[in-house]
């Protein structure tokens, strides 16, 4: 058994680890890490390196990661759609995805662990990976524990990138990167074979 963060569609680096274990549990009462990968989204867009964040409410106190509720006091999900658009638009296989991920970013889950779960498991139906994973019902310490991991790649695979005609190549951004630019090779990226 492996325990890991639940990301906001987490870098390749994280899939790389996430899909090399066997059992997975993704963690939802580890106190919230603020400034991590669990509400944050990293990209390639026309200016280059761009991170999404996903505001969540402030509480003051610590919250248990799955708790931590969005904050719907800026309409960040159209500008986090916009910004996929922007920089995936012309990708190979951007407009073969669209139609999955745009009713992700129409929804409003009051919670980030649902927002990120419902990513998570859009992501691992479009790769076409068989993979077992469930949800900590408590905290507990395993040896495998993932949690304050950062997920650098194991492998790096270069690919075409949209904007490689500005910026070099940029390595382990968010899985998005590989899947709207990949297809369904991504996960050879993820799953060397």
């Amino acid at each position: 058994m492996s325990i890991f963060p639940l990301f906001y569609s987490g870098s390749i680096g994280y899939y790389q680890s996430l899909l090399a274990a066997e059992t997975v549990q993704f963690e939802l009462h580890e106190n919230f890490v603020k400034q991590s990968q669990r509400n944050r989204l990293e990209l390639v867009g026309p200016n280059g390196r761009q991170l999404l964040v996903i505001p969540t409410m402030k509480t003051g106190n610590r919250r248990k990661a799955g708790t931590v509720k969005i904050s719907y006091a800026e309409n960040w999900r159209k500008e986090h759609w916009k910004s996929l658009e922007a920089a995936y638009r012309r990708s190979p296989y951007f407009e073969f995805y669209e139609h999955e991920f745009e009713p992700i970013f129409t929804q409003k889950p009051e919670l980030l662990a649902d927002f990120n779960a419902t990513l998570f498991e859009t992501i691992i139906r479009l790769l076409k990976v068989e993979f077992n994973f469930s949800y900590t019902a408590e905290y507990n310490s395993v040896d495998n524990d993932f949690r304050s991991v950062k997920f650098p790649l194991h492998t790096e695979m270069k690919y075409m990138q949209v904007f490689e005609d500005r910026h070099p190549f940029q390595a382990n951004l968010s899985i998005l990167d590989a899947l709207f630019n990949l297809g369904p090779q991504a996960k050879d990226l993820i799953i060397p074979q």
